[in-house]
């Protein structure tokens, strides 16, 4: 149970502090930060391997396009059947730094999933360094966030 304790510094830390300690205290190894790290790979390898191979549904051609459209022409006209512009600029912006491809209209969705796993981190004061890093695996192996982090919709 003493392994679920922050340090007094690590509470510092997470309450926010993090401008007054060194870069260098960042990158401590000990066997929470391995794994989260290795967590994190494993969570990206999941997300990215093939990511283009799998065809485009409706919906997903649907934002892909659009995603173009503000992309080629720099428009958006805000569609209520459609969700709302963050998506469409963001992928607009993946296609500027990597190409028009299926996988790259599905890099933005990859990422707010692996941003899912790391949001898990930021409980750590709440539920401790183990339950942490459990909510990390399992929302790393869920089957259905996995899908929807395939997914560009």
């Amino acid at each position: 149970m003493t392994e679920n304790v922050l340090t007094n510094q690590e509470a510092q830390f997470e309450r926010g502090d993090v401008l007054n300690r060194p870069l260098t205290s960042l990158l401590v190894l000990n066997w929470e930060n391995v794994a989260w790290l290795l967590l994190l790979i494993v969570a990206a390898v999941a997300r990215f391997y093939d990511v283009g191979v799998r065809v485009m549904s409706h919906d997903e051609s649907l934002h892909a396009l659009y995603s173009y459209y503000l992309y080629d022409a720099g428009n958006y006209d805000h569609n209520p059947m459609m969700h709302g512009p963050l998506l469409f600029h963001m992928n607009a912006f993946m296609y500027f730094l990597f190409g028009v491809t299926d996988a790259t209209a599905r890099i933005v969705p990859a990422l707010f999933g692996m941003g899912a796993i790391w949001m898990a981190r930021l409980y750590r004061p709440y539920i401790g360094r183990t339950g942490a890093l459990i909510a990390g695996v399992l929302i790393a192996v869920s089957p259905s966030l996995l899908f929807h982090s395939r997914y560009i919709r």
